[in-house]
């Protein structure tokens, strides 16, 4: 089981859970486990399908889980304003293969400041974040526009966006320092990227407490994340399916 294939999916598995609880969910505790998979874009990384666990509490504005802690500090109809410290997972942790020797990584995490509009079936959010670990001090910016659709019991979330890295974050994630290059891979800086993504998020009730979660989501690598010579994908593609039980 690849260490790698388990940090880079994390973040992007737990969405489901966590969507739950920005849309109006009701105080508690759930737990629960989900089955991820992730095509690791990074040379000489295969796909893995591994374990995650979910775990989320609120109470009020309050809200802890595996994504990480916040607090929602406005509330007003439509809008919602929310700080919080997320996690940061790279899969440049713990690497397998000679072709990225001496290239690691480390979880960070991110301070964040998420806006969000929700009204009826759509909603849209923006969220600003910045390291505060002392790896990178690099800043991202993401814009969200999402659609609920109910299909019977299934409750379905389709959602496309971007995130904007500035230069430190995308050198940390897709680039190369100069103490890292080798022959045959040289140092490279991909400066500030702009990387879309599609989602698709699914939540059904099998019991008064239970509840199936899927999550599939698409990451489109730009031209100046590709041409790092640690990249041989241009698309990410994670997923997940997972069980859940709230009391």
């Amino acid at each position: 089981m690849k260490m790698t294939v388990r940090l880079l999916v994390l973040g992007l598995a737990l969405i489901p859970a966590t969507a739950q609880a920005q849309e109006g969910r009701p105080d508690g505790f759930s737990f629960g486990g989900l089955v991820a998979a992730d095509s690791n874009p990074y040379i000489g990384q295969g796909s893995d399908v591994i374990p995650l666990p979910l775990i989320n509490f609120r109470n009020g504005p309050f809200s802890l889980s595996t994504n990480g802690v916040s607090y929602q500090v406005w509330d007003a109809g439509p809008w919602g304003l929310t700080v919080a410290a997320r996690p940061r997972f790279s899969g440049l942790i713990s690497t397998d293969g000679p072709e990225l020797d001496g290239i690691d990584r480390r979880v960070t995490g991110d301070a964040a400041v998420e806006l969000r509009y929700d009204v009826g079936r759509l909603y849209v959010g923006a969220d600003l974040r910045q390291e505060f670990t002392g790896e990178h001090d690099g800043q991202e910016a993401r814009l969200r526009v999402g659609l609920r659709q109910q299909l019977g019991s299934v409750r379905l979330d389709f959602s496309a966006g971007g995130a904007w890295q500035d230069g430190d974050l995308s050198r940390y994630i897709w680039g190369v320092s100069d103490d890292e290059a080798r022959a045959g891979r040289p140092s490279y800086d991909p400066g500030s990227v702009l990387v879309p993504f599609v989602g698709l998020r699914g939540v059904m009730p099998i019991g008064e407490n239970w509840s199936l979660l899927g999550t599939l989501r698409a990451d489109f690598l730009p031209d100046d994340v590709t041409d790092s010579p640690i990249i041989e994908d241009n698309t990410l593609i994670s997923g997940g399916l997972g069980v859940e039980f709230r009391f």
